[in-house]
C-alpha cells in the first residue's frame, strides 16, 4: 500500500490498472480512473498544504552520526537465523541503497522494524501474499527466542524529545525516575503521516472513556509535531484498536542505545529497515529532527478525519528549518547525501561489522573474540 498516497488522498494503487488487486475491471473503466486522476492533478483549484519532512542528522555540535548500518542477510524462510556456536545468531551483510536520510512518513525502533527487516528477505509478488508475510514474520519473532545481537524487548533505550538546550524531556522508557526499564516495551517510533502499512494510525493519547466518547486530534504531516507513541503486547488488550496513542512532541528527537558491543537496534524509515551499531561497542545516538517544509497537492480521496485539517495557518511555500546553524546543517547533510558522502559516513563496511562482533553474511568457522568476550560480558552482567 502507498501510505503517502493514500494520506494525500490521491489513492493506494495506481489507478489505470485494469487487474488491481485480483479485481477485475474493464479497460474502460479504468481508462477513466485514470483520465479522472489526471484531471484532478492538473486542476487549478486543486488544493496545497504543507508537508514536514524529518531527516538523520549527527547532533548539533557533531560531524557525523557516531553510528554503522548493516542489513539482515541469512536464509529464505520464517527464521533467518544461523546456529553457530550453540546459539541462534543472526548475521549481517553490507547494508545496500537507500541510504537513510530524510523521514517523510514514520520511524519506529524495535519489533516491526526486525519484522521488516526479515520480510525484505521474503518479499512477495502481490500484495495480500506480502500482508500475509509481514504475519509470518511476526509470529516467528514472538515465538523465538532473542538473539544474541539483540536486548530483550526495548532495553537499553532511551529517547529524549524536543531542543536539548530548551526543553529537552524524557520520552522512553516512561517514568525512567521510578527505575522503570525498556526490556517490556517492543516498539517507539513516531508518526509524520497518520497512515503506516495500509493499516495503522494514531490519535493523541487519553483515558479509555476519552478513546470512546472524544474526538482526539490525529497525527498531522504539517503541525511541526513528532506524534511519539510506544507499546507493549499488552498495549493491544488495553487498546483493541488498529488507532495508537501517540504523543505530540515539538521538533527533534533523539535515540540512545547501550547494549555495548556485539549488539544493536533495528529501525526503520518509511518502510525501509536497517540494523544500527557501533563498533566499538559506545552507546550511539539516533538523531531526528525537522529539515524542511514542502508543498504537497492534496488529492480528491483526501480525508480529513483521518489526517486533520491540512490547512497550517502558514503560507504554503519550500523552506529549511531551524536556526540559522541547523539550516546550514540541513543544506550541507543534502549536498553529502547527493553526492554519495554519506555512504561512507553511515554504512559499514564488513570490518566494522567485525570489529563489533556481528557474524557477517558468510558464518566463520568459529565465534569471533569479540563476540564471545561481549557474550560472557552479558552473562556476567545478568548475573
Amino acid at each position: 500500500a502507498n501510505d503517502f498516497g493514500h494520506t494525500l488522498g490521491w489513492g493506494q494503487k495506481y489507478p489505470g490498472d485494469a487487474h488491481c488487486n485480483g479485481v477485475t475491471r474493464s479497460r474502460t473503466k479504468a481508462l477513466a480512473d485514470l483520465r479522472n486522476w489526471v484531471g484532478a492533478v492538473m486542476d487549478r483549484s486543486t488544493r496545497i498544504a504543507n508537508f514536514d519532512v524529518y531527516g538523520i542528522l549527527p547532533e548539533d555540535g557533531c560531524e557525523a552520526c557516531d553510528f554503522k548500518l548493516a542489513e539482515l542477510s541469512g536464509k529464505r524462510g520464517m527464521n533467518p537465523k544461523v546456529n553457530i556456536a550453540g546459539k541462534d545468531q543472526l548475521l549481517m551483510k553490507e547494508a545496500g541503497l537507500p541510504v537513510p536520510l530524510f523521514l517523510c512518513l514514520y520511524f519506529s525502533a524495535g519489533f516491526a522494524a526486525y519484522m521488516t527487516a526479515r520480510f525484505q528477505m521474503n518479499r512477495r509478488h502481490t500484495p495480500i501474499r506480502n500482508k500475509l508475510e509481514y504475519g509470518r514474520q511476526g509470529v516467528g519473532i514472538a515465538c523465538e527466542s532473542v538473539p544474541p545481537q539483540l536486548q530483550r524487548g526495548l532495553d537499553g533505550v532511551k529517547i529524549k524529545c524536543g531542543s536539548f538546550v530548551e526543553d529537552a524531556s524524557e520520552y522512553f522508557p516512561p517514568r525512567a525516575h521510578k527505575g522503570t526499564r525498556g526490556r517490556s516495551y517492543r516498539e517507539v517510533g513516531f508518526l509524520n503521516i497518520n497512515w503506516q502499512a495500509g493499516l495503522f494510525n494514531g490519535a493523541d493519547r487519553a483515558p479509555a472513556c476519552g478513546r470512546v466518547c472524544a474526538t482526539r486530534e490525529p497525527a498531522k504531516f504539517n503541525d511541526g509535531h513528532l506524534d511519539m507513541y510506544r507499546w507493549k503486547f499488552s498495549s493491544l488488550l488495553r487498546n483493541p484498536t488498529l488507532c495508537v496513542q501517540t504523543d505530540k512532541k515539538k521538533d527533534e528527537m533523539t535515540l540512545e542505545h547501550c547494549g555495548g558491543r556485539g549488539k544493536g537496534i533495528f529501525f526503520q524509515w518509511d518502510g525501509e529497515a536497517r540494523f544500527a551499531f557501533s563498533p566499538t561497542g559506545d552507546a550511539f545516538h539516533i538523531h531526528i529532527r525537522k529539515m524542511l517544509c514542502i508543498p504537497v497537492v492534496l488529492g480528491p480521496s483526501y480525508d480529513a478525519k483521518v489526517t486533520g485539517d491540512p490547512d497550517n495557518g502558514l503560507p504554503v511555500q519550500f523552506s529549511f528549518s531551524g536556526t540559522e546553524t541547523q539550516q546550514q546543517a540541513c543544506r550541507s547533510r543534502i549536498l553529502r547525501g547527493v553526492s554519495g558522502d554519506l555512504n561512507h559516513e553511515l554504512l559499514a563496511t564488513r570490518s566494522d561489522m567485525e570489529a563489533a562482533g556481528l557474524y557477517c553474511q558468510e558464518p566463520p568457522a568459529q565465534a569471533p573474540a569479540s563476540t564471545a568476550a561481549a557474550e560472557a560480558e552479558a552473562e556476567a552482567a545478568s548475573s
